[in-house]
């Protein structure tokens, strides 16, 4: 069993807290993550007609129950990048009208 000491939590804590993103930076890491996975389903596809999805499961491109399993995938991860994208883009406006308004 490991030992915890007061220096492995302050350590583990400040490199939760360190990091500070702005909006469009939070739009970027969505942005490339999409086109990660959208690139990992592509070559999977490619090399050997079946996609690894989050829950684990393969979804072979040969059959309809597989197609529609990479679809509703690929729909899921679109989805997230768009939610992060117009939280993005209300962020960016409410920091506008807050310095509009100073």
């Amino acid at each position: 069993m490991p030992e915890f000491s007061r220096v492995l939590v302050e350590r583990n804590n400040n490199s939760k807290v360190a990091i500070n993103y702005d909006f469009a930076f939070g739009e970027y890491i969505a942005t490339k993550e999409f086109f990660d996975l959208l690139t990992e389903v592509q070559t999977n596809l490619l090399e050997t007609g079946k996609v690894m999805l989050p829950t684990g499961q393969e979804a072979a491109s040969d059959n309809p129950g597989g197609l529609l399993a990479i679809q509703f995938y690929m729909e899921t991860i679109d989805s997230s990048r768009q939610a992060i994208t117009g939280l993005t883009k209300l962020g960016l406006n409410v920091e506008k009208n807050l310095w509009k308004n100073i």
